[in-house]
């Protein structure tokens, strides 16, 4: 099974050689039949550095368009895409070098899920010195529960650790192109509807973290997530007894991320929402402890709850839980 690399940049000139060249030096590089980079209306300089990566490796194609968004991106170049595999990498993110042969390997041993992903770190620091490790909910090929599942838990499934089927592309359809956030979202909702999904143990991104991130600000994000939520209740009215609790767990995402940004008023407001939503969610709680902290000690107390908090998740995902 041969892939197609999809990479969609807009003003990541300082990022998108790293990005081109963890596909390029992929352990199974030799599966990837193209590698199509869409530049989408850049103001800066990758243009010229992009024509350079393709002058280089002869399998990078280049898609140029003018701002025409994320999803609508990724669309195009699915549409030109001739692998039996969909791989996505976003311009800032980086692939660890053996992603694709673990992914792969799977798909090679019959494994019937239409899409493949892992864990993925989280990162700022050029050095990698504030990476986290963070666990994502491991799905599995055989299991039967994958959309109530996720549309209760949600992701993160990121785009940069996805590996699709052309197939299950074509049946459920492209990424949602009224979605300028949480297109993902939506996008494995529909998976899930139809599909099962695979977990691949350990991190297989590296997902870089800046100013110019869509997610920075999980806040701003709670209209398209309530919104999902609706959506997909009077799609699937099954559904419906998980709403509140789908919801609280946005809310309090929300309200911590704001208290990390040192907006605790609106971060303990979010928390309260979230509370209201499902009293008996243990994360609200904790969340609601670390806001109460001093601002001094707030950020190392915070990331160290963040390493125990995802270290247990890889403990209980790892026993099956």
């Amino acid at each position: 099974m041969s892939v197609s690399v999809i990479l969609t940049c807009h003003n990541e000139e300082r990022f998108i050689v790293q990005a081109v060249e963890s596909v390029i030096n992929q352990t199974a590089s030799s599966r990837i039949k193209e590698i199509i980079i869409v530049n989408d209306g850049s103001t800066d300089g990758s243009a010229e550095v992009i024509a350079a990566l393709a002058r280089r490796e002869p399998r990078v194609h280049v898609l140029t368009t003018a701002g025409i968004g994320l999803s609508s991106a990724r669309n195009l170049a699915i549409r030109h895409a001739a692998g039996d595999l969909i791989a996505i990498l976003d311009g800032d993110d980086l692939w660890a070098e053996d992603k694709l042969e673990r992914q792969l390997a799977i798909f090679d041993n019959g494994c019937k899920a239409g899409l493949i992903y892992g864990d993925f770190v989280d990162f700022s620091a050029p050095d990698l010195s504030d990476a986290l490790h963070v666990a994502v909910r491991r799905y599995r090929a055989g299991q039967c529960d994958t959309l109530p599942t996720y549309f209760l838990l949600d992701g993160p499934i990121i785009p940069s650790s996805m590996v699709m089927r052309r197939e299950m592309v074509e049946d459920i359809g492209l990424f949602n192109e009224a979605f300028r956030a949480g297109e993902d979202t939506e996008f494995c909702m529909r998976a899930a509807e139809r599909w099962t999904f695979q977990h691949v143990a350990d991190a297989l991104v590296y997902k870089r973290r800046h100013g110019s991130n869509i997610t920075r600000r999980l806040d701003t994000l709670l209209p398209v997530a309530e919104g999902l939520t609706r959506e997909w209740v009077m799609r699937r009215p099954e559904l419906a007894h998980l709403a509140r609790r789908r919801n609280a767990r946005f809310y309090g995402k929300a309200g911590n991320d704001c208290v990390a940004q040192g907006e605790k008023k609106l971060g303990a407001r979010l928390l309260i929402r979230a509370m209201r939503h499902d009293p008996l969610s243990w994360r609200v709680y904790v969340y609601f402890f670390l806001c109460a902290l001093p601002r001094g000690m707030d950020p190392q107390v915070r990331r160290a709850a963040k390493l125990l908090f995802y270290r247990a998740l890889r403990k209980d995902f790892a026993d099956g839980s």
